[in-house]
Parts: structure tokens; C-alpha cells; sequence
């Protein structure tokens, strides 16, 4: 947003390849037909690699476009070299996607043709990610993986293996049978690792720690102050009331559209299942001190199966934030100035900025790839640099909005250099680069408070994950959950 003039401008002067763009595999299908990116649409994520790998815009639009494009060579390689093909990720430090494959030769065709193929290098692996992924799934029937499970097998698809792992914190709150799941866990990572030669290995997996806030009208949709600029969309701030009787934010996610069966044509609005802790006095979820949201709905909280979809308190209500409206498929774009937050991540230029990033699709787990660049929007907020509104817990310095980064890798979850601060649990993780929407913040490792440093470390359960598991938990109602992708959705 805050460069868009100067990016309107670049990209006159670019010429960037179209080519066909599929995502398989998706709870929903991103769009078909590629177009040349807009500069002053990934502004946002443009100014995340310039800022923090040096490199100029040009290169970080270059860069951005090879992100795009490597969605459309997973879906080609993966339907047509499943032998060789071993996964994909960007390498920002070189600007390079690495493609891995058993016999780098038999994909030569494909990548020959990549728009940017002198940046598409090969690694050659020993198993093809046709193989991970079945072993993933054998090891993930013995252990009996789901949202009670104290183990779940996720692919690595840079290590090319196969990674067990353990929730701790499950497992502790299962004491009496720890002893007894964890030779179960072993021996089944043993029978899946004798059975296919893939290698499998158990590791710890960290538990988040979740990021669980009347604010002035601003002119403009704000996260802490939008409810007149309707519809709901992802990056507003929901507060909910504890039994004690203090209130505590978190931020909403995306809009979900069940269809048939026990719940058609319903509208719910997804954020954390942590968010709903402590919470059983029925009080409506508010937004800026108005009721909006019921407060408990369809819920799970034991990461990476942790999340909230929530009806709307009546009638009325839904159609006030929803119904009344086009563009129902949005999350907010906050830029502002100020503080000592609001630099390198967030150039808004001269005044603070608010715009909308419509959802057109969504990333399976599966898609998702190290390297690329991602945005967020989180509500945070403080009571020093936001007078009026609930305090969440976010500290002095930190302010609401919009930050871009990079995956880092991905387990069971999505796991982020971005930013965030409590307040911000639920909020929604989205690519600028194809409109998708790939999860909802559980939560960081950190514990940190205040302005952004360096080393930030945040992760984000997957919404097919979430998709997948409401489905179940539906299925003999046979109602269809999906976020809502169409205009009028």
C-alpha cells in the first residue's frame, strides 16, 4: 500500500510471463488463469523482501512471481512426475526455487518450461513425495492421528523425510497412558520406516503459545473499529468476556459458508479455539463494544486442531455484517504510521491506509512452501498506543495491522517469521501473490511483548486442517463447510 505509486510504475516497465495456475489438491481451488501480478497489490510483501533481503523491487516482484509460479509447476510435476518428484521450496536467500527430485532428468521438459527458468535449480533426493506422503499416511493410521492423538506425522519435504511428531502437552494430559502411547508411537515410526525405506524420525513439536481485546471511529475499516464498514471480514478484533468478568481480544480469521444437510446456507466467522478458554457465561462475542458473534460454536482447541467457527448472535445481525453486502470473501490490509512499530514491515507513506484483500481460493497444507512470502493482519493492541480499546496483552510499541514475512517451514502447522502479539490468535495468514487463504494464528514460542524484533517465530494452523476436521465432525449431517470464495458467497 504504501509504495503502490512508485511500484504502478514498475511494473509498466516488466514483462511477466502468463501461465496457467492450478492448485490441486486445495479445500478450494485458486484461480485458473494466472495473470501478470500488480505491483500495487503485493506492495506489502514487495517491501518485506526489500527491507530484509536487500534486494531491489524489481528483483522482489521477480521474486514474488516465481512464488506464483510455483504453484502452477507443483500441480504439473506432482500429476506428472510423481516417481521423481520430491516437493518444492523457495529459497529467498539466492531468490532460486529448489525442485526436488530422484532423477532431476525426468522433469527437464517441465521446468524448460518455467518463465524463469535460469532461477529453478535441482536437488536430487532419494524419495519421491509421492512415497513421503504415502508412509505419512500409513504412520498416521497406526497412531491413530487426529485432534486427540498424542502423535501426527507431517512431511519434511526439504529433509525428504517423514517427521512423527510428538505433542508433549498432549501426552502429558494423557499421564496414565503416556508410557504406553510412546512405545506405541515407536513402534509403528519403526513398522513405517521397515515397510518403505522412507526415512522417519519422532521429534518434539514446540506448543504455541496462544496469542489470545469502545475504539474511536477512524474513518476507514480499522481492526479495532469497523463496525460500519461492513462485512466482516478477517483482521477485526473480537472480544470476548471471561468468567471473571474481564474481557479478553482475539482476531477474526476468514468467512466460512455451510451448505446443506444440518447447517445450509449458515455464515460463520472462524478464529482460534483457545480464544473460547475460560469463557461459559454465553456472553455474545463483541466487535468495539457491539454484540456480533455467538459465544461458542463449532470449537477444538489442541493445535494444529485448534479453532472457532461462530454463528452470527441473529438474524439481523448476520445480514448487517454479511448478507447486506458484496465482497464477502475479504480480509483487511491496515498500514499505519507511528509508534515504533511501523517501519521496515508496514510502509504506509504519508497517512495511514485501509484496504481489503479478496480471497479467491485457499492452500492445502500440502501447497504451502518454505520460502514463500506471506501476509497477516492481527489486532492486537495496548492500551498506550490504543486509548479506548481493550487491552489484549500486546504490549507498548506493538500496533494493529498488517505484516508480511516468510514461511520458515511447515510441520502439521505453518510456521512464520512474521510478527504477532496476543490479540492477534485467530487472525488470518493470506498470500497477496494468488489471493489465498492458507490459516488462522495459533500462537508463538516467544513469549514476546511490544514493538517487533528480530527472530520472530509464529505459527498458523492450516485451513484445510480446520475444513477437514469440521467436515468429519459433520459428515453424517452432511453439511459442506468451505470459506467463502465468490463475491456474494
Amino acid at each position: 500500500m504504501g509504495r503502490a505509486r512508485g511500484l504502478g510504475a514498475l511494473f509498466a516497465s516488466l514483462v511477466v510471463a502468463a501461465t496457467v495456475v492450478s492448485a490441486t489438491g486445495g479445500a478450494t481451488a485458486a484461480p485458473s488463469a494466472r495473470a501478470a501480478l500488480d505491483p500495487a497489490v503485493v506492495a506489502e510483501s514487495v517491501r518485506y523482501l526489500v527491507d530484509n533481503y536487500g534486494v531491489s523491487e524489481r528483483e522482489a516482484l521477480r521474486r514474488l512471481d516465481l512464488q506464483q509460479e510455483s504453484v502452477r509447476l507443483d500441480g504439473v510435476l506432482r500429476r506428472e512426475n510423481p516417481a521423481e518428484y520430491g516437493g518444492m521450496w523457495l529459497d529467498q536467500t539466492s531468490g532460486e526455487l529448489v525442485v526436488a527430485l530422484t532423477d532431476p532428468a525426468a522433469a527437464n521438459r517441465r521446468l524448460a518450461e518455467s518463465p524463469d527458468r535460469a532461477r529453478v535449480r535441482t536437488r536430487v533426493v532419494r524419495h519421491s513425495l509421492a512415497d513421503l506422503t504415502a508412509a505419512k499416511d500409513r504412520l498416521a493410521a497406526k497412531v491413530g492421528a487426529g485432534a486427540d492423538a498424542v502423535y501426527l506425522p507431517a512431511v519434511d519435504e526439504r529433509a525428504n523425510e517423514v517427521v512423527l511428531w510428538e505433542r508433549e502437552w498432549v501426552a502429558r494430559e494423557k499421564a496414565s497412558i503416556g508410557a504406553a502411547v510412546a512405545r506405541e508411537g515407536d513402534v509403528a515410526r519403526r513398522a513405517v520406516a521397515d515397510e518403505s525405506g522412507v526415512t522417519v524420525r519422532t521429534r518434539v513439536l514446540p506448543k504455541p503459545n496462544p496469542l489470545a481485546a469502545t475504539y474511536p471511529d477512524q474513518g476507514v475499516c480499522h481492526p479495532l473499529a469497523c463496525q460500519d464498514y461492513g462485512p466482516m471480514r478477517g483482521g477485526l478484533r473480537l472480544d470476548m468476556k471471561r468468567d471473571d468478568g474481564t474481557w479478553g481480544g482475539c482476531t477474526a480469521g476468514f468467512n466460512l459458508r455451510s451448505t446443506g444437510g444440518g447447517h445450509p446456507g449458515k455464515a460463520w466467522v472462524l478464529t482460534a479455539g483457545h480464544c473460547m478458554a475460560t469463557k461459559t457465561n454465553n456472553t455474545p462475542t463483541q466487535h468495539n463494544g457491539v454484540p456480533v458473534l455467538q459465544q461458542h460454536g463449532i470449537e477444538r482447541n489442541a493445535y494444529p486442531y485448534d479453532y472457532a467457527a461462530l454463528l452470527y448472535v441473529d438474524t439481523p445481525t448476520r445480514e448487517t455484517w454479511l448478507e447486506n453486502h458484496t465482497g464477502r470473501n475479504r480480509v483487511l490490509k491496515y498500514c499505519r504510521n507511528g509508534g515504533t512499530d511501523s517501519n521496515s514491515d508496514t510502509p504506509c507513506g504519508e497517512q495511514a491506509t485501509s484496504a481489503d484483500e479478496h480471497i479467491t481460493g485457499t492452500h492445502a497444507l500440502a501447497q504451502v512452501k518454505a520460502g514463500w512470502v506471506v501476509c497477516a493482519t492481527g489486532s492486537g493492541s495496548n492500551a498506550a498506543d490504543d486509548p479506548g480499546a481493550i487491552d489484549s496483552g500486546a504490549g507498548k510499541g506493538y500496533l494493529v495491522g498488517t505484516r508480511c514475512g516468510r514461511v520458515l517451514s511447515t510441520d502439521v502447522g505453518i510456521n512464520t517469521d512474521l510478527c504477532a502479539r496476543p490479540g492477534d490468535s485467530g487472525g488470518p495468514l493470506f498470500s497477496q501473490v494468488d489471493h489465498t487463504a492458507l490459516g488462522i494464528l495459533e500462537g508463538n514460542q516467544q513469549s514476546r511483548t511490544g514493538a517487533c524484533a528480530s527472530g520472530e517465530l509464529n505459527n498458523y494452523v492450516p485451513i484445510d486442517t480446520i475444513l477437514t476436521d469440521i467436515q468429519a465432525r459433520y459428515a453424517s449431517l452432511r453439511s459442506t463447510f468451505a470459506v467463502i470464495t465468490t463475491p456474494n458467497g
